[in-house]
């Protein structure tokens, strides 16, 4: 999507408004300046023609005159002020230094961050930087701020170390700082205390020192308590010492990698001596193990063996006198479930025949004649009797009680 035309566009519309607002402008602005001076001058008139408009304004002026003398001197106070106060910043050390007088000099204190009243010309106020400050030698496409330290060893060895020194401002001593005029050069001086003492330490290492990282190591320990004890006079201090790049020639490098392969395969060959030594004692470790748990297995076994030896003795005892006690039991248990099936028959039969004779006897009475009567009659199923009324001992059938009397066998 191209935009210019709208650009264009809206520039015209600019420059369109811009136009009439500045014809309005000079259309409009002469009225208004003529309306606004006829205005002051009617209101002059009437001020001046007016007594007690003048008897009224008289105190205004006065008024108007002491604001602003006032405004004046605030103004002024303001200015010298902000003139005569310095701030010194967290970041920053303050020393002042008095110009003139009995006591010119730089006062031995320093100041902390703060507010401080500085009359110009009579004193000045000198800030330090209180931050951390780094020397760096080293590539400048690294951001090195000076190039690469040259040296060249004992035994004709040329090297190229690249190194960073963080350092700073003793506390308590910027003002002797100032007071030695090393202000503006203190930053030169601590690189070249920096750079003497790396040349110096740097340089008397030999080749083989060079391949040995404690020696390096050692170096820069020592190095750093040198480049503080240059740096003392000066009233700085280093913080830290690092070795960051070293750069040889092709043919060392070759000579240190082949002799880094040589302690590698020294290393090497000494931690395989060490792991065949440990793999021999592992395996004689793992013999005298066997035998033992073969002994122990031994013992174990004959314990076990005799162990169960005695259990099989204890358990088959144990059987046959579970299986007697089991046979005495089911005997004695039998003997009293025939005795005790003897008794209940025995009591079943007494009792059969008890009821027997007290069914016997029930149903020779009286009652006993009439149930059975009755459980015959009620067995009896007649469709028709016949009865013959000749027969003198036959009964009428109206005569219901020697019917009665016959079948129940009673005259």
């Amino acid at each position: 999507m191209k935009i210019q035309p709208y650009l264009a566009k809206a520039a015209r519309v600019s420059v369109e408004v811009s136009r009439r607002v500045a014809r309005t402008v000079r259309i409009y602005a002469p009225m208004a300046l003529r309306a606004a001076r006829d205005f002051t001058q009617s209101a002059f008139r009437a001020v001046w023609f007016n007594r007690t408009l003048r008897a009224a304004l008289v105190p205004v002026a006065s008024i108007a005159r002491i604001a602003m003398i006032a405004c004046a001197v605030g103004y002024a106070s303001t200015a010298a002020l902000r003139a005569t106060t310095q701030t010194v910043r967290p970041t920053e050390i303050g020393v002042i230094q008095k110009e003139w007088g009995s006591d010119a000099g730089i006062v031995p204190k320093d100041i902390g961050p703060s507010k401080r009243f500085v009359i110009p010309g009579r004193a000045t106020l000198h800030r330090l930087d209180r931050r951390i400050h780094f020397v760096r030698f080293g590539m400048e496409s690294e951001g090195n701020q000076y190039p690469s330290l040259e040296l060249r060893t004992p035994d004709d060895l040329e090297v190229r170390v690249g190194a960073t020194t963080a350092y700073r401002i003793i506390e308590g001593e910027a003002h002797a700082l100032v007071s030695d005029g090393i202000r503006s050069t203190y930053a030169d001086l601590a690189r070249a205390a920096v750079e003497r003492v790396l040349l110096d330490s740097l340089g008397s290492l030999t080749r083989t020192q060079w391949y040995s990282l404690e020696a390096r190591a050692a170096v820069e320990q020592s190095a750093l308590a040198e480049i503080r004890a240059a740096m003392a006079p000066f009233h700085l201090e280093p913080l830290s010492l690092k070795l960051s790049s070293t750069w040889f020639p092709p043919e060392f490098e070759l000579e240190m990698m082949e002799q880094k392969l040589l302690e590698q395969r020294i290393l090497t060959d000494a931690m395989l001596a060490r792991r065949d030594k440990r793999l021999y004692e592992l395996t004689a470790e793992q013999e005298r193990v066997k035998g033992e748990e073969a002994a122990r297995a031994a013992e174990l076994n004959l314990a076990i063996k005799v162990e169960r030896t005695e259990l099989s003795a204890a358990v088959r005892a144990l059987e046959s006198e579970a299986v007697q006690y089991a046979f005495d039991r089911s005997t004695e248990a039998d003997n009293l479930y025939e005795k005790a099936l003897t008794s209940g028959r025995l009591e079943v039969d007494r009792a059969e025949a008890l009821r027997e004779r007290l069914l016997n006897e029930a149903l020779e009475s009286e009652g006993g004649r009439i149930m059975i009567a009755r459980d015959a009659a009620s067995n009896l199923r007649f469709k028709t009797v016949k009865l013959d009324a000749n027969n003198p001992n036959v009964p009428s059938v109206l005569d219901l009680d020697a019917l009665i009397k016959m079948l129940i066998g009673q005259e």
